[in-house]
C-alpha cells in the first residue's frame, strides 16, 4: 500500500474506489481536493457550543451526533398477583443521552491544539452549554451538559479524534410567583 487515503471525516482508510487518489481536506476554506478537482464542503448539521464566559466554538467538521431517549418509569409488584408484570404508576421522560465524536484537523500538520484545549475549556465550565444545531434543535435540545470528553489515539500528527458525551439540559423554573390573595404561601416564604 504506497498512499494512505484520507476520507473528508478524517480517517485513514484505503478505499477500493479511491485506489491511487488522493483526498485532501482544508478546514480553512471549507474545500476538499480529489487530485485535480476541489469541491466546496457544506455542512450538513454545523455544531456550535457557547457560554457566556467562554464565547462560542463552531466545530470546524461536522460531527456525528448520536440521541437516545428514554422514560423513567416506577413500576410495583402486585402482591401474589396471578397475571404477569407490575403496575406502572409514573412516568417521567429522562434527560436525553448525547454522543458526539468526530475528529479535528489541523491544516497545518500539527497537533490541532487550540482547538482541543477549546473543548476542554467546555468540559470544565461545569455550567450548562448552549449548543447550537439543527439536528438537536428539532428534537427539542438547546442546552447540554457534559459528562465526559475523550481524546482517544488518532493516527496522523495533524488529527485528533474526540469523543463528547453529554446530557439534554431542560430549564426548570422552580420559583413560585407570590399572589397577594394567599397569604399562607406568603407565611411559608418569610419563615422559611
Amino acid at each position: 500500500m504506497k498512499n494512505n487515503n484520507v476520507i473528508a471525516g478524517g480517517f485513514n482508510l484505503p478505499p477500493y474506489w479511491l485506489n491511487g487518489k488522493v483526498v485532501i481536506l482544508n478546514s480553512s476554506n471549507n474545500t476538499v481536493s480529489f487530485d485535480d478537482t476541489t469541491l466546496k464542503v457544506v455542512n450538513q448539521f454545523p455544531l456550535t457550543f457557547k457560554t457566556p464566559d467562554l464565547g462560542s466554538f463552531t466545530f470546524p467538521i461536522d460531527p456525528y451526533i448520536s440521541i437516545s431517549f428514554k422514560n423513567i418509569i416506577a413500576r410495583r409488584m402486585v402482591a401474589k398477583g396471578k397475571t404477569r408484570g407490575t403496575v406502572k404508576e409514573h412516568w417521567t421522560e429522562d434527560d436525553a443521552e448525547i454522543s458526539i465524536f468526530g475528529v479535528l484537523i489541523n491544516p497545518d500538520g500539527e497537533l490541532p491544539t487550540e482547538a482541543m484545549n477549546k473543548l476542554q475549556e467546555f468540559f470544565r465550565a461545569r455550567t450548562s452549554i448552549a449548543v447550537t444545531c439543527e439536528l438537536l434543535h428539532d428534537r427539542g435540545i438547546t442546552n447540554i451538559v457534559m459528562e465526559s470528553l475523550d481524546f482517544p489515539h488518532t493516527k496522523g500528527v495533524e488529527n485528533q479524534a474526540y469523543e463528547i458525551k453529554a446530557y439534554s439540559d431542560d430549564v426548570f423554573d422552580f420559583l413560585i410567583p407570590i399572589d397577594p390573595q394567599k397569604k399562607i404561601l406568603q407565611y411559608y416564604v418569610d419563615h422559611a
